[in-house]
């Protein structure tokens, strides 16, 4: 193990080791700290040399134009500074060379590159402060297998001399600040690429023609400025990426790619219908289609079993929910919202155990909520809001077992199987994730990292909804937002409310709840945003600082409750209406005791009516004997 902390102590010890017979110096994650020492000057043997991902400061030494025999350069993941040295273009026998992750800075032009015609590896990635700038006819010495320029300074202009990478099988210039036109000789160029990523810049124009014609895998063109239909498209692809752009036109024509796994066309202005040759690529897991102009019935897709995610939100879609997903017991995002679909939802849905995301938001579907939503032991975030669901809510929410404790995969080991936090796959970030909480829909953006507790959500507004809310949804601890507004739950606000201590949302206004505030309400630290208004609730309302706090911040909260009274409210509670449930209470109690009262006094009358009208027969009866 290594002890030495300081990269000059250690350069120091390395004559016992004969340094001009040294040829590889491999000392990556060490956490090696200090600048690169001159002694290291005197290593001319060096054939490789890997200091990645320590903690090294300081310049880029110009010495290392005296390896002239060394064929790897790895100085990733460090805290250098300043501009690349001129000299590294004198190392004729450099074919690998690792720069990303630094803090360099400057301008790396045709004299830095002047003599590296053995290149073949550069990554430059994560040096946003490092530009590349040549001149546009610069024919480049070297030939590149692999470039990874993401997020350092490419553009304005698209990069000329990458016309003369012909071998090139990965290129990453994404984030590199490009604002031009994808050049005519690329499809050529790139023909035999697999990888490709040319996201997050400012291209602009039509997609080649010519795409069919190339090999590559994994194409990413997202975020840009794309305009035009999309042309026929390479036939290998396993992963694309063509989001957040302005494509239009319908989906091409006979596209066939058996092997794709990932599809994004997210957000551009894409019209008609989804074909049904989508069908065919069966090993597809990501189908993201949202935020464009799509219309009709989904084609009935029942081999395509690998489903993870299905994204087909801001759409005009219409159909019943859709059949062919009860073959994807892997689906763990489902998102139809904001299209025209209708219909019942099917009682098979509790069979996808393996969904943690479920939004059908603004549509119109009907009929009751299936009691099988409950299996959903992994889902996270519900949302039917906005349809005309009716009916009651089910019991047994505690089912939802996702929702129960901060962690519930450690506090239900046995969920780890099949369960966990949903990983939004690398290189896709096209996941439209927002909830309508706190009033407002929230955008939580795109990410490429675990979703956590922050997606925990249940929003059930706008239906027809009745009866009264089952207890059991107390033991959903793990639930920041629950929304049950404008539907027709009845009876009292749940008693233990107070239990719910994660909650940050709570939205339970127009509906027809009775009864009074639960003082366990006032126990809900993290609530930042609560809406009780135009119910039918009396009494006093809770004191204590949160719901102070959250009633200065929101003065309508208790609107059209007009039994309430007490601070905050103007409304005192009287003397003789200290809280109207106690009286209605009573009132009620009072009515049934006369209400027994008057019956036992009817069927009092009745009797001695009874018992007289006996005797007067009796005694009638009695003197007929006689006469």
């Amino acid at each position: 193990m290594l002890v030495i902390c300081n990269i000059e102590d250690l350069i120091e010890r390395l004559p016992q080791c004969s340094p001009n017979n040294l040829q590889q110096l491999n000392l990556q994650s060490n956490q090696l700290t200090g600048v690169l020492p001159s002694s290291m000057g005197h290593l001319i043997s060096l054939v490789i040399l890997d200091l990645s991902w320590n903690n090294i400061t300081g310049l880029l030494p110009a010495y290392v134009g005296n390896f002239t025999s060394l064929r790897s350069l790895n100085l990733a993941g460090h805290n250098f500074t300043g501009g690349v040295p001129y000299e590294i273009g004198v190392l004729t026998n450099l074919t690998n060379l690792d720069l990303r992750y630094n803090g360099l800075t400057g301008v790396i032009s045709e004299k830095h590159f002047s003599c590296l015609n053995s290149l073949q590896y550069i990554y430059l990635s994560y040096t946003a402060s490092l530009k590349i700038e040549v001149n546009s006819e610069w024919v480049p010495p070297f030939r590149l297998l692999y470039g990874d320029f993401a997020n350092c300074q490419l553009g304005p202009l698209f990069p000329a001399w990458l016309q003369w990478m012909v071998d090139m099988d990965f290129l990453d210039i994404s984030g590199t600040r490009i604002n031009d036109r994808i050049p005519d000789w690329f499809s050529n160029v790139f023909s035999n690429a697999g990888y490709l990523n040319l996201a997050r810049n400012q291209i602009t124009g039509d997609l080649p023609r010519n795409m069919e014609i190339m090999s590559v895998e994994r194409l990413y063109l997202n975020s840009n400025n794309l305009t035009g239909q999309i042309p026929p498209l390479p036939p290998n692809l396993t992963h694309l990426d063509i989001s957040i752009n302005s494509l239009l036109g319908p989906l091409p024509l006979n596209f066939v790619a058996p092997k794709l796994t990932e599809l994004s066309l997210y957000s551009n202005q894409i019209s008609g219908r989804i074909p049904k040759y989508i069908c065919k690529s069966k090993e597809l897991t990501i189908l993201d289609l949202a935020n464009n102009l799509l219309e009709g019935k989904l084609p009935s897709c029942f081999r395509m079993i690998s489903l993870t995610t299905l994204e087909l939100s801001k759409n005009s879609l219409s159909g019943e929910f859709p059949s062919f997903l009860q073959n994807s017991t892997n689906l763990q995002f489902l998102d139809l919202g904001w299209n025209k679909f209708y219909g019942r939802l099917p009682i098979w849905i509790g069979n996808l155990v393996g969904l943690q995301f479920l939004r059908l938001r603004h549509n119109t579907f009907s009929g009751n909520i299936p009691v099988s939503i409950t299996n959903l032991e992994c889902l996270q975030y519900l949302d039917i809001a906005e349809n005309v669901i009716a009916g009651f809510l089910p019991t047994h929410m505690s089912n939802l077992r996702a929702m129960r404790g901060k962690y519930s995969t450690i506090r239900f080991p046995q969920q780890q199987s099949y369960c966990g936090s949903y990983f939004i796959p690398g290189g896709y970030q096209s996941i439209d994730l927002s909830a309508v909480t706190k009033g407002q829909e929230l955008d939580y953006g795109s990410s490429n990292h675990i979703l956590y507790m922050k997606m925990m959500s249940i929003d059930l507004s706008l239906n027809i909804l009745s009866g009264e809310i089952p207890e059991e949804i107390v033991y959903l601890d793990a639930l920041l937002n629950l929304n049950l507004s404008h539907n027709h739950f009845s009876k009292n606000v749940l008693y233990e409310i107070g239990a719910m201590q994660s909650l940050e949302s709570l939205d339970l206004s127009t509906n027809n709840l009775i009864g009074e505030i639960p003082a366990s309400m006032s126990n809900l630290a993290f609530l930042s945003y609560l809406d009780l208004s135009y119910n039918n609730l009396s009494g006093t309302i809770p004191s204590g600082s949160q719901l102070d706090s959250l009633y200065a911040s929101k003065q309508s909260m208790y609107n059209g409750n007009i039994g309430l009274c007490g601070p905050p409210l103007i409304k005192s509670c009287s003397s003789n209406d200290k809280s109207l449930q106690s009286h209605i209470r009573r009132s009620e109690e009072g009515a049934n005791f006369f209400y027994g009262l008057g019956c036992g006094f009817i069927m009092g009358i009745w009797m001695v009516f009874g018992a007289l009208l006996f005797k007067k027969r009796w005694r009638v009866s009695y003197f007929h004997l006689f006469d």
